[in-house]
């Protein structure tokens, strides 16, 4: 199974049709861009929205 990024909070997604963080099952093969997020403090965190660690998508088509 390829990665997917879910519509909703664009994380990555890999082996499953749900998203872990907002349970969406709406995933999209087009995606683009890759940041990871380790501190949800961040900047780049508080920006893009994310509260949970992980691989996220930066575009989702």
């Amino acid at each position: 199974m390829s990665e997917k990024a879910c519509t909703d909070c664009k994380r990555i997604v890999e082996d499953s049709d749900e998203c872990p963080v907002c349970k969406n099952n709406v995933l999209s093969d087009s995606w683009s861009g890759l940041v990871v997020i380790y501190d949800t403090d961040s900047e780049i965190a508080e920006e893009m929205g994310i509260q949970t660690p992980g691989r996220y998508a930066i575009r989702v088509k």
